[in-house]
């Protein structure tokens, strides 16, 4: 897999570190959830599973139908943010192996912990909001999202279509893990090490065990074409949540979108340490609400999170205050919007910004031609 120098950790990163180390092991506060996330996890599924029974079982009418599919999205979405998150990153649990049975629970709504670990802990994490290594800015040409991406007529519409396209993130997820997995690459970055055949017996048994679930039970109980509506729309409003939040983090105005040559894609250096990189291109929001930082798993403080990916998101009320104030004394930006609408505007005015035609250089002027006065 290819990669990218960042400059050698200073001052800035050492004090960061340093006191974040220092408050948790002062406080006696652990790196893992513990006992809050264990809690947390057990309403998160039993919320799963009852409202997933109260739909396939239960629901008979209308309005019961959409009351049960809605809150079995929101299950699906608690799980995503608030458990395979922290367990995918080793943060939910002193104990590996604790941590990877219950990263398990991505496969367990359709994805894939392996893929995850590449995709997202890796390219995403290490090089945020690179182009060409950080796969969340990928959309296939769909949506332009950082000025090195080629820009199309089409692009300048994007503000508008951009939303509508966000409902399908699940079910194009869902999809595109097979051929990622199979091939062994995501986007044109190669995993470097094939599958066990143990992640492979997991990949392919979740994958039959998502449809066995989602589809087949329902389907079979039901109207087919009822249960696949159903369906759809649960996995449209999943989409269009987890999108919208990963976007408030990397792809609203203000944030860095650094760029690399065409020469330095692979071997390139980026002249920043790391921890000013992350914080550069990252923001948060909404941190000082309950709700959304309940909901959210922490993601809302993204930046702690791309900084500490190994603290369990219940320790971030403890970590943030740290970060803020030591940016601060160093004069590095802090960037949070206060509301979530407030982020969804900066997110907004990003795809305004980014649907754009660039500006095209002037070719340079060459021996014996002359040249505007």
């Amino acid at each position: 897999m290819s990669t990218v120098r960042f400059a050698r950790p200073a001052e800035f990163h050492k004090a960061l570190y340093s006191r974040v180390r220092h408050h948790l092991k002062d406080a006696s506060i652990p790196k893992d959830g513990g006992a809050r996330i264990i809690t947390k996890t057990a309403l998160i599924f039993a919320l799963f599973f009852g409202s997933y029974v109260g739909l396939v079982f239960w629901a008979d009418t209308a309005l019961s139908v959409m009351a049960m599919a809605f809150l079995l999205s929101q299950a699906i979405v608690l799980i995503g943010f608030n458990v395979m998150h922290d367990a995918g990153h080793g943060a939910f649990s002193s104990q590996r192996w604790v941590n990877r049975l219950v990263g398990l629970s991505l496969d367990l709504i359709g994805g894939s912990q392996w893929l995850w670990r590449h995709k997202h802990g890796v390219l995403h994490h290490r090089y945020t909001n690179l182009e060409a290594f950080d796969d969340d800015l990928d959309t296939g040409g769909l949506i332009r999202m950082h000025p090195d991406q080629d820009w199309s007529p089409v692009h300048r519409y994007q503000a508008f279509y951009a939303i509508p396209l966000y409902t399908m993130l699940y079910p194009l997820w869902v999809v595109k893990d097979v051929p990622e997995f199979i091939r062994r690459t995501i986007g044109r970055h190669d995993i470097g090490h094939a599958p066990s055949l143990k992640d492979t017996l997991l990949f392919f048994g979740f994958k039959a065990n998502f449809v066995f679930w989602a589809l087949v039970v329902p389907m079979t109980l039901h109207t087919w074409y009822v249960a696949l509506l159903v369906f759809i729309g649960i996995q449209m409003v999943v989409s269009l949540i987890l999108a919208l939040v990963f976007q408030f983090a990397h792809v609203v105005d203000g944030v860095e979108m650094p760029s690399l040559s065409e020469g330095d894609l692979y071997g390139g250096a980026v002249e920043e340490q790391w921890a000013l990189h992350q914080i550069s291109t990252t923001a948060n929001f909404a941190i000082h609400n309950p709700f959304v930082r309940w909901y959210a798993g922490g993601l809302n403080c993204q930046i702690e999170h791309h900084l500490f990916v190994g603290i369990s998101h219940v320790r971030y009320p403890h970590v943030q205050p740290i970060v803020e104030q030591t940016c601060a004394d160093f004069g590095v930006t802090y960037r949070t919007y206060p509301t979530v609408r407030a982020a969804f505007a900066a997110h907004m005015r990003q795809l305004v910004a980014m649907s754009r035609q660039p500006e095209v250089a002037p070719a340079p002027a060459t021996a014996g031609t002359p040249t505007p006065a």
